[in-house]
């Protein structure tokens, strides 16, 4: 096959013969080249030999090429280097330390002839930790990449389940309660070490005044520029299979109509991303800018990547809802530009630096100084330790049912603060979805603080943590109303800040619409407009509101909303002079968030019994726990929400011949009834 230059790589498109495919694969080449290599003209091999010897001129055989160049030896014996090996850190040695308590104390249960029963149960977990830590410890090391900082934070999570778990079963086998919670707490160490090491990795790289992290891996980016220029070819009809003979053009249909509403609405500049060229231009130098993920390169990329991006926001605004029906080629190669724009949004993790770093050196190296989310956080890990030290203490004080119960439930609060704490190491704004989600543990603790006074007396008096006034009586009262003031954060009334303003808004027009329409003084209605009208009351008599208060007027005003559009249409409230409101959708969203995580909390707590009760002896003992703490979640969760929680169960859609049967001979969707059948 002869070629029109003399270079076989690269064709002028017009006498070569070769296929659609084959111009795509030699321009991504091209793009390839230029990208990497920097050159101008891909089909010229000396700007190809200059720009690889510019790129390796630190590799031993480019040296060899540029000595034989000069007439000298091509092969020079390289001078040795004494490799002294790297001093161990503080984090080093706690990790090791750490990993030594989890071996011991592994040892001592395998060993013991009082667990000889269930010495293979022992076995699978000394496994599975050993595995996780493994696991752990290298992606934390990595911590730099999103995908191992996720699964640092995956396996962390396990390790706290295990020594909950571990917890449990002490709590129910008192003759090894000590020996089961040192193991928990081997394991907290390790989990502790962990979130320390993601936090010095980062420090470790440079990270010091900028703190960029991009939502997705360096590896993934190159994904996503492939997936957008795929896709535009697609809208073009350039590709060989873009269309099949009997397809409607929707694609360029599109094409032609973004065009004009390009044109018409003076957004020409936007066009230029719909030319391939350009569009890999601007794609390749964004993660060329990420120098592959470095510290240097990511915090260039956060300075810049967000004003290079305006172009592809403004071309997704516009382009959306253009054509009547909707084109899927449109459709996709908007979700490719926004799904490529979204990589470069901020991701959390700064704070992990707070963490791994002494407050000492916060401002001006690390940061700039600390916010009060950062604050936050670190108080929670202090009381984190206080109350886990008060929890080994607390059987001492005898074993009777009820101080079991008590027992599980301050373990399960501490296994909650270790999750609140691994929110807040991965939020960004003061009081966003993580920080909020975090809150949701704080009606654990409230509830927990009503069974003095409400739900079972006789446990409160038993525990003696709080009177029943609901003071706290002991460190652990203590530590636990800390937890929860920092958890549950007050929000300025004043401010929009928590969607505050839009509540007290949407209650006052529920109550006032419920009022004109109440025209014969019903007792029901009443009750719910004096609720409301009282929540309405205490918020403005405060500077400040917290999540709780929020939340009894969010389901007074919720539940007037309900009754008018379930007693009431449209046309009799205006009728009556009322309006019928909007649910705000910063509330809904803000509660949202609360009852699903309480919602993920009943779920789990049904889970944990199945995987203890092959584990301890069953001495009336397991039930009564279990059943404390089911009730414990389900009231907490119905402070947030009287609906129940939501299971998993899909609907599938039928296929379109049984809708067909179903609408032209009312056929079952079974198909039982249908005409012509084995019986019929």
């Amino acid at each position: 096959m002869a070629f029109p230059i003399s270079n076989p790589f690269y064709n002028s498109g017009s006498g070569g013969g070769m296929s659609p495919s084959g111009d795509y694969k030699r321009l991504a080449l091209d793009n390839l080249l230029r990208r990497e290599l920097k050159v101008g003209d891909p089909s010229d091999p000396k700007q190809i030999a200059q720009a690889l010897l510019e790129r390796f001129k630190d590799d031993p055989r480019t040296r060899a090429i540029n000595n034989e160049a000069q007439g000298l030896p091509f092969l020079q014996a390289q001078p040795a280097f004494n490799l002294t090996a790297q001093a161990p850190t503080a984090t080093s040695a706690e990790l090791q330390q750490a990993k030594d308590d989890v071996e011991r104390d592994l040892s001592e249960l395998l060993t013991s002839s009082i667990l000889k029963d269930v010495t293979p149960e022992i076995q699978g977990w000394a496994q599975a930790v050993r595995s996780a830590i493994a696991e752990g410890t290298t992606a934390a090391r990595f911590a730099l990449d999103p995908r191992q900082r996720d699964k640092a934070f995956a396996i962390r999570r396990q390790l706290g389940d295990y020594a909950r778990m571990a917890r449990l079963v002490g709590l129910l086998s008192p003759t090894m309660s000590l020996t089961y919670r040192k193991f928990a707490q081997s394991l907290d160490e390790v989990a502790a070490v962990i979130l320390v090491m993601m936090g010095e990795a980062l420090s470790n790289v440079g990270f010091a005044g900028g703190s960029y992290f991009m939502q997705v891996p360096y590896t993934e980016l190159q994904v996503r520029r492939d997936a957008t220029i795929n896709a535009l070819r697609n809208l073009t009809g350039s590709t060989q299979l873009a269309y099949g003979p009997n397809d409607w053009p929707r694609g360029l249909d599109a094409y032609r109509r973004l065009f004009e509403v390009l044109e018409r609405h003076g957004q020409g500049d936007l066009r230029a991303l719909l030319v391939e060229n350009e569009l890999a231009r601007t794609m390749d130098e964004l993660i060329q800018r990420a120098a592959h993920g470095t510290a240097d390169g990511l915090r260039a990329l956060g300075s810049t990547a967000q004003v290079d991006l305006l172009r592809f926001r403004r071309l997704v605004v516009i382009g959306q809802n253009i054509v009547s029906p909707e084109s899927p080629p449109l459709t996709t190669f908007l979700q490719a530009i926004k799904l490529f724009a979204d990589a470069f949004d901020k991701s959390g993790g700064e704070r992990l630096m707070k963490i791994a770093r002494p407050p000492l050196l916060f401002y001006g190296l690390y940061g700039k100084g600390m916010s009060a989310a950062d604050q936050r956080l670190l108080d929670l890990i202090i009381r984190r330790g206080v109350l886990a030290e008060s929890l080994d203490c607390f059987l001492e004080c005898g074993c009777g049912s009820e101080i079991q119960q008590c027992q599980a439930i301050l373990d399960k609060i501490l296994w909650d603060i270790d999750r609140a704490i691994d929110l807040y190491a991965v939020g960004k704004e003061n009081f966003g979805e993580p920080e909020r989600r975090a809150a949701a543990y704080a009606f654990i603790i409230q509830t927990f603080k009503e069974f003095n006074s409400v739900l079972d007396v006789n446990l409160a008096n038993q525990c003696r943590i709080y009177n029943e006034d609901q003071i706290p009586i002991s460190v652990i009262g203590k530590t636990l109303d800390d937890v929860n003031d920092l958890l549950i954060m007050k929000v300025k009334v004043k401010t929009s800040e928590a969607a505050i303003v839009d509540l007290k808004s949407f209650a006052f027009d529920v109550s006032s619409t419920l009022g004109k329409v109440n025209i014969n003084n019903d007792g029901e209605i009443q009750t719910l407009i004096t609720a409301i009208n009282q929540g309405i009351q205490n918020l403005s008599n405060t500077s400040e509101v917290d999540l709780v208060d929020a939340t009894d007027l969010f389901e007074h005003a919720e539940d007037g909303f309900k009754y008018l559009t379930g007693h009431f249409d449209a046309f009799t409230i205006i009728q009556r002079g009322g309006k019928l409101p909007d649910t705000p959708l910063s509330m809904v969203n803000y509660f949202a968030v609360l009852r699903q995580e309480l919602c993920i909390q009943e779920d789990t707590e049904t889970q944990w019994r199945a995987l203890v009760e092959g584990m301890v002896p069953e001495c009336g003992r397991l039930g009564n726990v279990f059943d404390t703490i089911e009730r414990l979640v389900s009231t907490a969760r119905a402070k947030v929400s009287a609906r129940s929680c939501t299971t998993f169960d899909p609907r599938i859609p039928p296929h379109f011949e049984t809708s067909l049967d179903t609408l032209v001979d009312d056929v079952d969707r079974t198909g039982s009834d249908r005409p012509g059948g084995r019986f019929g």
